[in-house]
């Protein structure tokens, strides 16, 4: 158990926290880049800043990697703006729907089996309206951090 709970933390926070440094990274840039070209040391500064801004006192500054924009090939390609975004959405609307099926139990694996039979029918909104969830709303996201908080909670006592 203690195994499967660190390889899914590790995982977890690989896509939610370092993701949303790449995510910040990215929106500054944009948000620059409309006022002047961008020098690689302002590039640096920029992945430094993202990192700290996510990882805080989590992450000892010297860990910190501020060229990590010049690997990520994403960074690159005009049509792949906010590439990471898909996989934190769906990493936690993934955990939200698990939260969903701990609160309704069996009743809701039909739900489950027919949303995934109806994936590309729509938006993701309007699939999840569709049987009754609603991830507009911040609790459908703050419940998917829950279950989060959870597997940490466990993985603190074993």
């Amino acid at each position: 158990e203690l195994a499967i709970l660190e390889s899914s933390l590790i995982s977890d926070s690989q896509v939610i926290v370092d993701i949303y440094s790449r995510f910040l990274f990215e929106r500054e840039v944009f948000r620059r880049r409309e006022q002047a070209e961008l020098s690689a040391d302002e590039l640096c500064e920029l992945m430094e800043w993202a990192q700290a801004e996510t990882y805080g006192e989590g992450l000892d500054a010297r860990y910190r990697n501020k060229y990590m924009w010049t690997w990520k090939p994403h960074y690159y390609s005009a049509g792949l703006s906010f590439y990471n975004f898909p996989y934190a959405f769906g990493l936690l609307f993934g955990i939200g729907l698990y939260a969903i099926y701990q609160q309704r139990g069996e009743t809701f694996i039909p739900d489950y089996r027919e949303l995934l039979a109806s994936t590309g029918e729509g938006t993701a909104a309007e699939l999840a309206a569709r049987f009754g969830i609603d991830i507009r709303k911040a609790d459908f996201w703050e419940n998917s951090l829950q279950v989060i908080a959870q597997r940490i909670a466990r993985y603190e006592e074993l």
